[in-house]
Formats: structure tokens, C-alpha cells, sequence
């Protein structure tokens, strides 16, 4: 059959079910000739204000999608249950516009191979035990956002088993949540508000849960209210992700076989590229779990020792990783040069990060913040491997080929990669290739430190950009605008550093004072363009004279001033004549009908060591003498 190169997308890695999923999927691949490459990002419109706030972050990250070049690969794996609502309609398009095989898990998607829970048998026998092993008949059900197809299935799952029984199951049954724990205590409010109005009771029988984080939230938010689960109310959940089993109370919910739609989605794919024609949807089955929640089991000293061993590995990685994320952005935000940064970057990723490798890729020009809506963005760009560890050591550093997103060492090598995007809200920057330890690892904590890079990098460059900036600003501050040379504050603050200079090496320092002679004549003759042509005229003649470090200055109107140091008689009669020769070859190859000159007084000394008063007042004083020899050679004396 070849090797195969496979794309897989996915979101939420570190959430429980998507990792189950993707170590059945690589299980099923184990031993095939496949180079699999997951693309992931992070869900983050868990609520509509969330998506509000962060939607900019969303499009920087759904920018990973964008990154393979589909043509290029043997078939797509996309994992769409817990892919952020946004995500899914732009996902879906770029299926639609690939000839290659694709498989969809989670949901169903026309014109691909389903791979799906057989939620309407799972979440059914969620219900039915609670009616039937505790005779409940007042349940309500708390749904997701109704964007999320899963979400919409579990309401009409939960409306038709409850209506299959003959109980209440109207539109009153149901309360909306986010798939989140944090949405729990406002559904708490809104549940206790509703039973307190018809003044019967104050709790339903049971709370039916679209998921075990909102479960999970529900139970927290009881307990904070003084109720107890489930002594006062039942709650279930679905997925059994492992908080479920270690929650306090243990979570009663619905197994989905998250390892074995994996698997089964591998498995199809394998019989599609040895040319076999599947069915379009299989449906695997998952199996209910009966737990504390409802009061079918009593923990044990064993769970308790299962959640404390777990407990002290989790909280020892993500020590580690906090260690690196600190260091990470300290030793960033004083590093000057990018290759610092990069080198700061990459012992973050040789610490103890849960990553076995970690390689950072950055699109060329990633300065200027690019924004890729679309995949042809990406087909004139190009990205450079700047730091990161692969295989135990430091990676080559190196720019990769148009259209290559992994060096060849990498892409060759058979171990699965993960893609992850680096971006600054919606400006992409790069990407992580990534070889995770799946385990005990927390995908928040895991996006902050991807987070971090990313404004490590974006903090370098404001930086960068403000002192570029400043030196802008001061170069505005001290310069004349119509010649370019310094103004007045560029003299002052020149002066003191020649002062100094030539009075350590007790050799003269010089002020010239430059006049042009009948500037108001030809501005009254010839108008003011031509009064600055004169001026401009100057002062070039003065910047091609300076050779040895001479400082032009434009103080003001028509009056100029030079600052030299180690300056003699000689050096300032030569500085004079070629400034004045170079006025005169300007103005006769403008062939102007009007001549210019200029007046010079030249003060020269060296400084004293003793005596002086403050700086400020000695270049006053230094500048005034000049200006009286200049006065001298202007009347003739």
C-alpha cells in the first residue's frame, strides 16, 4: 500500500475523551506504514460572552487547519464532537473541497465515512435507570448550546424518552448551559428560582446533564447552596471523563466509547485506502456507569488512594510546567536580540515541559503580524525552524522549503506529531511541532504555556518596536525638518560629550556660526521655495564638508552652527573654504540668477578643566563668541 501520510484535526487535546480517542486511533494505526500529523487548537466559545471576548483568539487558531496542504496528504481524520461551534461550518468546507478520503468522528457529515457514539441508546439508559432503579418522575435536563449538534440530539433524546414514559417532558425541562463547570451556579439559581415560584418543592428528582463538566458544575454549585447529591437531588453526566471518577460525589454517566470510535475510525479508514467500501455511518455503543450521583456506589479506600496518586503526578507536572512558563517570560522580557528569545524559548522546551519534543516553526515575517483567513494565504509562505529540542537535543535551526511544515528528520521519523498554532489573537506567528505525553496533563495549562510563547515573542517585538520608536522620537526631537540637520537641541546635547573629549585630550574644540548673507532679498525677489533652496543648499555644502565628525546644526532661521573637535587654525580655514566652494558649485549647476554666501565666525579653544560653569551655560557662551567673530567677518572688520 505505500506510506501513508494522514491528517488528523482535532481540538481539546487534553480533554479525556479526545485523548481516549486519539490513543484508539493510534492503536488501530500501530504497525501501518502512516505518517499521522494531528492539527489541534483549543475550544474556547464555551459561552456566547467567551466567543465575544475571544473570537479574535479563535481566528488566529483555527489558522492551523489552514496549515496542510490536503492535495499533499493520503486522507483527513477530523474528530468534530468537541471542536468549538465556530470552527465546524469552515472545517466542513475544506472537506468538501478535497478528493481525498475522509472520516468524521463524533458527528455525522455527508459525503464522509461517520464515526459516532450510538448516543441515542447511551443517553436513554442514562434516563430510563433513573425512572426505573429510582423511581424518578421529575427530571430535568441541563442541554449545551444548541449550535453543537450533539447537544440538539441529547434534548430530543431526553424529551422523547421522558414523553416514552408519560412524564412531563416540555420545554420548562430544559435549562442551557455552556458544557462547562462554571455555567452550573447560574443553573443552580435558575432551577431553585423555578421550583420556589410553583412552591411545591425545591429540587427536581434528577438532574440529567449533557456532559460531565456541566455535571461536575452542577454538583459544585448544589453543594454551595447547602444541598447535598444525592441525598437531594440525583444528577447524572455522559462521557465518563476522569474527573467523573475521581469527582466527590463519583459521577454516574454513560461511557462513550471514545477509545473505540478511535479505533473504528482508523479501522474504516484502512479499509477505504485498501479500496473497500464501508458503510457511511457506523455507530459504537457505549455503557452506562453507575455511581455515587445517584446513589448506586459507595467510594472506597481504593478510589481514595487512585485519586491521591493521581493528584500528586498531575500537580508535579504542572509545577514543572509552571516553572518553565515563569522562566520562559522573565528571561524574555529582558532579552534584547530575537535569537535570545529563541534561545529562552528553547530551554523552556528542555525542561521538564510533558513534551518529549517541542519544535518551534515561525512564518517568515512573522513581525508584521500577518492575518490568513484563507489557504492560499499560505501557498507563497515559507517557515523557519528557530528553536525548540527534538530526539533529546537541541534542534537544527533552519528555514524550511515552500510548503514543508516539518524538517525531513521529522517527517520521516514514524512517530505522530501534533500541530499546534502560535498566534496573537487573530495574527498567526507559527507553530509547535509537538510530541506530548498524553497523561496527566491539563490542556488549560498546556495552552498557557503555548500562550506564553507567543507573548514572549509579541512582548519582544513591542519592545523592539517602542525603541525604535523612542529613537525616532528623539531623532524628530533634534533634527531640522527642511534640512535634515540637527536643530538646537541636537548642539546642546553634542556639546558636552566634544566638550569633554577635547578637554581630556587638551586639544581645541571649535564652534562654527554659519549666516547667509541677503536671505530677505531673495525671499522677497524670488520667493520663500527659493529662500529654502538657499538654505538647503547650506547646509548640504556644510555635511560634505564635515570628514572628520564634525555635528551640522540648523539653530534657526538662516544661522547655522558646526561643532568640531580636535580642531586647529588650519582644519577650520580648510572647513570654511569648502563649504563656501561647495555653495558655489551647487548654485552654478542650479543655474540660479542669484548668488549665495554666507558669513562664518569661528570660536576655537580648549577647554578648561577647572572653573567652568554648567555645561549648559559654557555651550551658551561658546556659541556666543563664535557669533561674534561671525559678525566681524559680516561687516568687514
Amino acid at each position: 500500500m505505500g506510506r501513508k501520510t494522514i491528517a488528523v484535526f482535532i481540538s481539546a487535546l487534553y480533554e479525556d475523551m479526545v485523548r481516549q480517542t486519539m490513543e484508539g486511533l493510534l492503536s488501530a494505526a500501530r504497525g501501518e506504514d502512516m505518517k499521522i500529523l494531528f492539527f489541534t487548537s483549543f475550544a474556547d466559545n464555551h459561552t456566547s460572552r467567551s466567543y465575544d471576548l475571544y473570537q479574535d483568539y479563535d481566528k488566529g487558531d483555527f489558522v492551523v487547519y489552514l496549515l496542510p496542504d490536503l492535495k499533499e496528504y493520503d486522507a483527513l481524520i477530523s474528530f468534530d464532537t468537541y471542536m468549538t461551534g465556530s470552527f465546524i461550518g469552515p472545517i466542513n468546507e475544506l472537506k468538501d473541497a478535497v478528493s481525498i478520503p475522509v472520516v468524521t468522528m463524533g458527528t455525522v457529515k455527508e459525503g464522509t465515512y461517520s464515526i459516532v457514539n450510538d448516543q441515542d441508546r447511551s443517553f436513554r439508559e442514562v434516563i430510563e435507570h433513573l425512572i426505573e432503579k429510582h423511581n424518578c418522575r421529575d427530571i430535568v435536563h441541563v442541554a449545551g448550546p444548541l449550535e453543537r449538534s450533539f447537544c440538539r440530539e441529547r434534548i430530543d433524546i431526553f424529551k422523547n424518552t421522558l414523553a416514552d414514559w408519560g412524564l412531563d417532558c416540555g420545554e420548562d425541562r430544559i435549562y442551557y448551559g455552556t458544557l462547562r463547570p462554571e455555567c452550573g451556579f447560574g443553573i443552580v439559581d435558575d432551577i431553585l428560582e423555578a421550583y420556589a415560584a410553583e412552591g411545591d418543592k425545591k429540587l427536581p428528582d434528577a438532574i440529567v446533564c449533557v456532559n460531565d463538566y456541566t455535571a461536575i458544575g452542577i454538583i459544585r454549585a448544589l453543594e454551595k447552596k447547602g444541598f447535598r447529591v444525592p441525598d437531594d437531588v440525583l444528577v447524572t453526566g455522559y462521557d465518563d471523563i476522569l474527573r467523573a471518577q475521581y469527582n466527590d460525589p463519583s459521577l454516574t454517566t454513560s461511557a462513550q466509547p471514545f477509545f473505540r470510535v478511535g479505533q473504528t475510525g482508523m479501522e474504516i479508514l484502512k479499509r477505504v485506502l485498501r479500496g473497500d467500501h464501508p458503510d457511511d455511518i457506523t455507530a459504537v455503543p457505549g455503557a452506562l456507569c453507575l455511581r455515587k450521583s445517584c446513589g448506586c456506589e459507595t467510594p472506597g479506600p481504593a478510589r481514595r488512594d487512585m485519586i491521591r496518586e493521581k493528584y500528586i503526578r498531575t500537580v508535579s507536572n504542572l509545577e514543572n510546567l509552571a516553572l518553565s512558563n515563569t522562566n520562559m517570560i522573565l528571561g524574555g522580557a529582558t532579552d534584547d536580540s530575537i535569537e535570545e528569545i529563541y534561545d529562552e524559548i528553547e530551554k523552556g522546551c528542555l525542561r521538564e515541559t510533558g513534551f518529549k519534543d517541542a519544535v518551534l516553526c515561525l512564518i517568515d515575517g512573522w513581525e508584521e503580524k500577518k492575518l490568513i483567513q484563507h489557504r492560499y494565504s499560505l501557498k507563497e509562505e515559507s517557515f523557519n525552524v528557530v528553536c525548540g529540542q527534538w530526539n533529546g537535543a537541541p534542534v537544527k535551526r533552519q528555514k524550511l522549503p515552500r510548503g514543508c511544515l516539518l524538517p525531513d528528520e521529522i517527517m520521516n521519523d514514524p512517530t505522530p506529531y501534533y500541530i499546534f498554532p502560535v498566534h496573537h489573537l487573530q495574527y498567526f506567528l507559527g507553530y509547535f511541532i509537538i510530541n506530548p505525553e498524553l497523561k496527566e496533563m491539563e490542556q488549560l495549562h498546556i495552552k498557557s504555556w503555548l500562550v506564553s510563547v507567543s507573548t514572549v515573542l509579541i512582548s519582544w517585538l513591542f519592545r523592539n518596536q517602542l525603541t525604535e520608536s523612542v529613537k525616532e522620537l528623539e531623532y524628530l526631537y533634534q533634527t531640522d525638518m527642511l534640512t535634515g540637520l540637527y536643530n538646537r537641541r541636537g548642539y546642546y546635547r553634542f556639546f558636552e560629550s566634544y566638550y569633554e573629549e577635547c578637554r581630556t585630550a587638551g586639544t581645541e574644540l571649535a564652534v562654527f556660526l554659519i549666516d547667509m548673507n541677503g536671505m530677505k532679498k531673495i525671499n522677497d525677489r524670488y520667493g520663500h521655495a527659493e529662500g529654502d533652496f538657499c538654505l538647503c543648499t547650506i547646509a548640504d555644502a556644510m555635511k560634505k564638508s564635515a570628514c572628520l565628525d564634525e555635528i551640522c546644526i540648523r539653530t534657526g532661521g538662516d544661522e547655522f552652527v558646526v561643532l568640531a573637535k580636535n580642531y586647529d587654525q588650519k582644519k577650520a580655514d580648510t572647513y570654511m573654504w569648502m563649504v563656501r566652494e561647495a555653495i558655489g558649485q551647487s548654485i552654478r549647476r542650479a543655474e540660479k540668477n542669484y548668488g549665495v554666501s554666507v558669513s562664518i565666525g569661528c570660536y576655537r579653544k580648549v577647554p578648561e578643566s577647572e572653573g567652568t560653569a554648567s555645561i549648559q551655560s559654557e555651550a551658551e557662551t561658546w556659541l556666543g563668541k563664535a557669533d561674534k567673530e561671525m559678525y566681524k567677518e559680516k561687516h568687514g572688520e
